[in-house]
């Protein structure tokens, strides 16, 4: 048993060794990019660019739409953050989950729909999960969300819109 997790752990380090002597190039294998999850990205340290962010935007019932809200993952830090922190682990996903989409959008090709992808599908629902806190407990008619590419510091760039979704009518609206 112990000579099979030492077995595991060399494995790792060896992707890991493979993926820093190869960096910069892009692995493009389906059964790779499911294991992405298991292994850190080094894009981060790459260099300061513009970052994706997600934007809400609500119709209430006078049937107007409220301004566009970014939506930043922000966990209230507390003592015991330190030893147990899944609030602030949640916050780092969602927004992991943005992040994914717009690597994913960038990679689709010209015949395939945003629709398809499973980052989008799970963005919706993140989108929609926003939009209710949007609406603070007004009834909510519909939801819209964006995926913007806001630029770093002291990138003189505006920022740019990645996708736009179509508008989704809110399920439980009773009018």
């Amino acid at each position: 048993m112990v000579s099979f997790s030492i077995f595991v752990i060399a494995a790792y380090l060896a992707v890991l060794v493979f993926a820093l002597i190869n960096r910069g190039q892009t692995v493009s294998h389906p059964w790779l990019f499911l294991l992405r999850g298991f292994f850190p990205s080094w894009r981060f340290f790459d260099a300061p660019g513009s970052q994706p962010r997600l934007f809400v935007r609500v119709m209430g019932d006078d049937d107007q739409w409220s301004q566009g809200s970014l939506f930043i993952p922000r966990a209230p830090f507390r003592f015991r953050d330190l030893f147990y922190n899944s609030e602030n682990n949640l916050r780092l996903a969602e927004q992991t989950l943005v992040d994914h989409l717009s690597l994913d959008l960038h990679t689709l090709s010209g015949d395939q729909s945003a629709e398809s992808l499973v980052s989008y599908l799970l963005v919706q629902r993140l989108a929609h999960a926003v939009a209710k806190t949007v609406a603070r407990g007004q009834s909510m008619k519909a939801f819209q969300f964006e995926i913007r590419l806001i630029p770093g510091l002291g990138d003189p760039v505006s920022e740019e819109l990645l996708l736009i979704s179509p508008i989704f009518k809110e399920a439980d609206y009773v009018s």
